[in-house]
């Protein structure tokens, strides 16, 4: 297997890019044999916000791309589409619906919270 990175992918999917005629032909020559790892869908979800591309598009291709069925990636990609950030997105999509947070959006996420306790306005750093 080849591991990929996040340029890959970003040249593949953005709509122009100066390397997507290069990664088209790399993917061409090594389809059925490229890899990633979550950190790449998470750059992938960052930059998305960025440029304001589709996030369960980029990750639905990107898992095709590589043959990954773990649909841990998707429901993060549908999280963020919720309103979710990023990070909380992954952690929502691992969690298995319960988590132990402080942060109030996985309430709106249907996910149960064990609450952390906040004593006077203590920021943990």
């Amino acid at each position: 297997m080849i591991y990929a990175d996040t340029d890959f992918f970003l040249a593949l999917l953005k709509p122009s890019d100066w390397l997507k005629e290069k990664a088209k032909d790399i993917l061409e020559e090594y389809k059925g044999s490229i890899t990633t790892s979550e950190v790449t869908f998470i750059e992938l979800m960052l930059l998305a916000k960025r440029y304001n591309l589709d996030f369960i598009e980029i990750t639905t291709s990107v898992m095709n791309i590589c043959g990954i069925d773990d649909p841990t990636f998707l429901k993060a990609a549908m999280y963020i589409e919720e309103g979710a950030g990023v990070f909380d997105s992954f952690h929502a999509a691992h969690c298995q619906g319960k988590i132990i947070s402080s942060d109030k959006i996985y309430d709106k996420l249907g996910i149960q919270r064990i609450e952390l306790e906040v004593r006077n306005n203590d920021s943990g750093f």
